[in-house]
């Protein structure tokens, strides 16, 4: 009759449930983040235990003797160096180019930057000045021109009186002086005020929704610069689990009681992938911060450190507000609609402008002032005050009143065109309204599956270790198979749960940007409702 026999050892490497070297044994909480640890840290961080760990005994100093059997089996223990050589990291040579110099940075200073350092930023800004300026001329057409100089004129040679005669003569003179001008077309100097405000609007509208696109680029670049960090504290921990089996496999191997032949060999292999893991995780840590430095428009040489402590979820939309809620606060809130508002509504002032302008009529003014004198030839004299006045007030109209009616139907065209437009980017941004909740409910659902998955594939990490380190079968043999693979699904899960954060917050910041930051953006100025394009040329209530 056969008997089972308990062999008790202990095993050097600590669980983690949750992600990125989290070396604790707390319970999880719904949605627990995902820490990082960061060079600066000057203290590891605290653990609380919270439920008790297997009991791993210290094995017994009495030979372990089996029922059928007198002689003694040597014990295993995983903490004790193997016999044969460990298994060499060979030192990485990293090229001059790799290096960079590190600076710490978080979510509100990422913001700060491309507020402040963003070209996209800077130029839409700059079109703000331009439309400003426009406005500033088209407020002083009333004003006018002041002009001052000298004129001299010299005539010499036949001319002809009122009379008919033809006679030869030689004259000169000069005028010094100056005086206002002014050419006003008054239905130009009452409407284009009004267009210039209209696409100042506009402008600043469209600055603010470039400046919500570059913070969106931003963060989405700084996530993926978090993630990076967390995915190589997550290699770290597994890197250190499949070195403790590879140390456990090659003393079994030593001690002759491995199953396979090939248990070393699969252990190793486990460690060169993390190894390689975690040398193409550092290249994608700095390709993400290579990115994330171009739009802050920092130095090239800097390798950016995320600070952010934890990769939790991230709520900015309310869970209880539907999809009609959304679109509503989009059309409300988002720059980019309203500033094709404010088109519509420039349209609307250049179509009434173009219909009413041949009702008004347009003035010109001019006043000189200063001193005339002349004479024969060279001979200037009779040096006197010179006052010049003239008024005109005319009305016009194009081609008998017929081009005019063409300018009117012309511009009531591309009314129409601006309504469209702005009707077609509602629908538009109704549309990615809808995509990006769709996207953003999934992930928020699959972080419980990715969270379950964590806690499943730690326990069956639990069970596989404990299997194969405290219980030995009736032929004393150790098996580093089941263990591997625990660790690789606890690797994957942990990936995954990762991944499943990350996507979620992408989604919701996407999200939040797309119903135009609600709680930051200042109301703007009101602008007509859109209407769809009426049949005739009238003008919108």
């Amino acid at each position: 009759m056969k008997h089972w026999t308990k062999r008790t050892v202990t095993f050097g490497a600590s669980l983690s449930v949750l992600g990125a070297g989290c070396a604790t044994t707390q319970p999880i909480p719904s949605n627990p983040p995902i820490r990082i640890q960061h060079p600066s840290d000057a203290s590891p961080p605290k653990q609380t235990a919270t439920r008790a760990e297997p009991t791993l005994k210290t094995p017994d100093p009495n030979p372990i003797r089996l029922a059928s059997a007198v002689q003694v089996p040597p014990t295993i223990d995983p903490l004790k160096p193997a016999v044969s050589a460990p298994l060499p990291e060979p030192a990485r040579a990293r090229p001059a180019y790799s290096q960079l110099v590190t600076l710490p940075i978080d979510l509100p200073t990422v913001i700060r930057l491309v507020d402040a350092n963003s070209p996209s930023i800077g130029f839409a800004q700059a079109q703000v000045e331009q439309a400003q300026a426009r406005l500033a001329r088209a407020k002083v057409q009333w004003l006018p021109n002041l002009t001052a100089g000298t004129a001299y004129n010299r005539f010499d040679g036949q001319t002809q009186n009122q009379r008919g005669d033809v006679f030869g003569v030689s004259r000169g003179n000069l005028f010094a002086g100056g005086g206002a001008a002014l050419e006003l077309d008054i239905a130009e100097a009452i409407y284009q005020p009004l267009l210039q405000r209209r696409l100042t609007t506009a402008a600043e509208l469209r600055a603010q929704a470039i400046g919500l696109g570059a913070e969106l680029d931003a963060v989405t670049a700084y996530i993926d610069l978090i993630q990076a960090h967390a995915l190589l504290e997550i290699n770290a921990d597994t890197l250190k689990k499949a070195e403790a089996m590879l140390a456990a496999a090659e003393n079994a191997k030593d001690a002759k009681l491995d199953r396979t032949a090939g248990d070393v060999n699969r252990a190793k292999t486990e460690v060169l992938l993390r190894r390689s893991e975690r040398v193409e995780l550092d290249g994608r840590i700095g390709a993400a911060s290579a990115r994330l430095g171009r739009l802050l428009l920092l130095a090239p040489n800097v390798k950016l450190v995320p600070t952010d402590p934890a990769v939790a979820p991230l709520t900015l939309i309310d869970a209880n507000a539907t999809v009609d809620d959304l679109v509503a606060q989009a059309i409300q809130n988002r720059p980019d609609l309203a500033a094709y508002r404010e088109l519509v509504a420039a349209a609307l002032e250049t179509a009434r402008w173009q219909k009413y302008a041949p009702l008004i009529p347009k003035l010109g003014v001019t006043n000189q002032i200063g001193n005339y004198g002349g004479g024969l030839g060279d001979d200037l004299r009779n040096f006197e005050a010179r006052n010049v006045l003239g008024v005109q007030v005319i009305w016009g109209v194009k081609n008998l009143g017929f081009g005019n009616r063409a300018d009117v139907a012309e511009r009531y065209a591309l009314l129409h065109q601006a309504q469209y437009t702005a009707v077609e980017a509602q629908a538009r941004a109704a549309a990615e309204i809808v995509e990006s909740a769709q996207i953003a409910a999934a992930k928020q659902e699959s972080l419980t599956h990715a969270e379950q998955a964590v806690k499943e594939a730690t326990e069956l990490y639990r069970i596989n270790k404990e299997g194969t380190f405290n219980v030995v079968d009736a032929k004393n043999l150790f098996d580093a198979l089941r263990p591997l693979q625990a660790i690789q699904v606890l690797n994957q899960a942990r990936q995954n749960y990762l991944a499943a954060i990350v996507d979620f917050n992408r989604a919701q910041y996407r999200l939040f940007t797309q119903i135009g930051h609600p709680a930051r953006l200042s109301p703007s100025a009101t602008s007509p409702l859109l209407k769809m394009p009426a049949p005739s040329n009238t003008d919108a209530e």
